[in-house]
């Protein structure tokens, strides 16, 4: 190869180095610095959700929990198994529910069909645009919601980006990309899913903080009063995570099982 000739690629090439260089280093400096203002929000998140979650019951919700209770006893003595939806079908508990969700429903069964409830979609979305702190259109604020609510379907039986990576870029692929992109086309979308991408992790806590919680009512008070305190203490997202579940018994099944089969995570034995 003639010198000039060499010269001018070698010039081509530290052209492109240069370009580069100027357009990508900003980006992934944006990207990380991103990455550790959404930690920081996360940080702050999870501890307020983890005290929120752990409040002890107050004076009228322990009244509701003992007339549950006695509902629960007096069916236990004309059946072998209580079914413990229709204890919460009950009217003192279904007016409690409509204080926190607005919901007039018939019975317990008819609430966990309506989930995600109005009131939720609204809260998830306000919990969403809190850490991503960006305006966006309705319709990609709606795939965001969907894929938050998807996530925390799979993510249940304790399954992670990083120990069930298959499954999870497949679901990523499918019910986040995709959507995105029918309603985004291809501009903006890679930093909508880089975005979502980033608090995954964050969603799927949200099941494990919830679990953690739960199981220590299963715990400290047995199964029968643990799953109707839980119910009393987080009525809304306690209905959504029955309503993942086939029937009571499983779900009552999951709550005394441990989240993870390794110990529950440290950090949030410390924010107890």
């Amino acid at each position: 190869m003639k010198k000039p000739t060499c010269l001018i690629l070698t010039g081509i090439g530290v052209l492109l180095l240069v370009v580069v260089l100027i357009f990508a280093v900003p980006w992934f400096m944006n990207v990380f610095e991103e990455a550790q203002v959404l930690t920081e929000k996360h940080i702050e998140y999870k501890r307020t959700l983890t005290q929120s979650v752990n409040k002890p019951l107050t004076v009228e919700q322990e009244e509701l929990l003992s007339g549950l209770l006695e509902i629960a006893g007096e069916t236990a003595q004309s059946q072998n198994e209580v079914d413990l939806d229709a204890v919460l079908s009950h009217t003192s508990y279904l007016a409690y529910l409509k204080t926190h969700d607005n919901e007039n429903v018939e019975n317990y069964s008819t609430y966990l069909d309506a989930m995600p409830t109005t009131k939720h979609n609204t809260v998830v979305k306000s919990r969403l645009l809190n850490f991503l702190d960006s305006e966006v259109e309705p319709e990609v604020l709606d795939s965001w919601v969907n894929y938050y609510y998807v996530l925390r379907d799979w993510s249940k039986t304790g399954k992670s980006v990083s120990t069930d990576q298959k499954e999870f870029q497949e679901l990523l692929q499918t019910h986040l990309v995709k959507p995105l992109m029918e309603n985004d086309g291809v501009g903006g979308i890679t930093s909508k899913i880089m975005e979502m991408g980033i608090i995954s992790n964050f969603i799927i806590e949200d099941n494990e903080v919830f679990h953690h919680a739960w199981r220590k009512h299963i715990l400290s008070s047995g199964n029968q009063e643990g799953y109707l305190r839980s119910a009393i203490a987080n009525p809304v997202e306690f209905a959504l995570m029955r309503s993942f579940f086939e029937d009571a018994a499983t779900y009552e099944k999951w709550l005394s099982e441990p989240f993870h089969q390794k110990e529950e995570p440290a950090e949030v034995e410390q924010q107890q």
